[in-house]
């Protein structure tokens, strides 16, 4: 099969950016198993097993897709209508905003019931690129890449002083990660020697973070569309403590961490993931959201788009 990916944004991408990585391990998989990918993605991009066009918009991305492509996999915020057969996955998550018409498909069940649509591929991971470490600290770690109010840094910061535990904070600068809380008083509460800012973390660096933590803190208050850190974290040995806001119940077990809305809840889960194994924590997670899994499903789609299926 000759595929067609399209991301907005650049491959490789460097710090933040879940949906860039996605499509770059999706299109080395495909490879892998046999079939001849051309990637469409921002000025820039190269990968080094596919042909690689360059396109800043939906319009240039369609007249970038060759002519003997069987199948166009658009991702992200692209709705561009194609004569090619096509599949559009949404990575992103816009309340109320139903997606009506094409070939839609998204992250999770949760993701794709948001958007009034049932059809959905969890995100995969290359799981022998992420690790156990040799040792744990007694920190957690709240990794946040977007300043969104609703990634729950403030309330992570309040947990924080309240069980007296220490937290690392990786993902951009105090300031920036701070500043859209408008609340100077969680601002101030950050300056305690208790809170280690990081700033933007990749590669072993990340790694190393997500493994030593004794846990990875993700108090969201929005509707996630599925979560990337905390099974990044799961597949280095680290338990996820987080709210059941959007996927998470679907890519959280009891094997791999604890929920919690209240404090009393997230005391109980703090108590409990002491207990867990970070083998059986990495296990879990592998099984679950490997890129092999996840490739071989966005196959599966394919195939049922090419057959004339309209995806429900």
């Amino acid at each position: 099969m000759h595929a067609t990916v399209v991301v907005q944004g650049e491959i490789p991408c460097k710090g933040y950016g879940g949906t860039q990585r996605q499509v770059e391990w999706l299109a080395t998989t495909l490879v892998g198993l046999g079939h001849r990918v051309t990637l469409i993605a921002a000025h820039g991009s190269t990968h080094p097993l596919c042909e690689v066009r360059h396109a800043a918009s939906a319009p240039e991305s369609v007249a970038a897709i060759p002519p003997d492509t069987d199948i166009v996999h658009f991702n992200g915020w692209y709705e561009a209508e194609t004569s090619h057969r096509a599949l559009y996955t949404l990575h992103g998550y816009v309340p109320n905003t139903p997606r009506e018409g094409l070939n839609w498909s998204f992250v999770s069940a949760s993701h794709a019931r948001h958007q009034g649509r049932q059809t959905f591929v969890y995100n995969g991971f290359p799981v022998d690129a992420y690790r156990l470490t040799d040792k744990k600290t007694g920190r957690l770690l709240f990794l946040g890449g977007i300043a969104r109010a609703g990634k729950g840094l403030g309330r992570a910061v309040d947990l924080a002083k309240r069980f007296d535990f220490d937290l690392d904070v990786a993902g951009g600068s105090r300031w920036k990660l701070l500043g859209r809380s408008k609340t100077r008083g969680v601002f101030l509460k950050s300056l305690s020697r208790r809170f280690n800012f990081t700033g933007t973390v990749d590669g072993d660096e990340k790694l190393r973070l997500l493994g030593e933590a004794k846990a990875f803190l993700n108090p969201i208050s929005w509707d996630e569309p599925f979560g990337m850190a905390p099974v990044e974290a799961m597949l280095c040995g680290t338990p996820v403590l987080t709210t059941r806001r959007g996927a998470l119940p679907e890519t959280v077990n009891a094997e791999t961490g604890r929920f919690f809305d209240s404090n009393d809840e997230f005391a109980t889960g703090l108590n409990e993931i002491s207990g867990m194994s970070a083998l059986r924590c990495r296990e879990s997670a592998a099984d679950r959201f490997p890129i092999e899994k996840t490739t071989k499903a966005y196959l599966a789609l394919y195939q049922r788009v090419l057959d004339g299926e309209t995806l429900p």
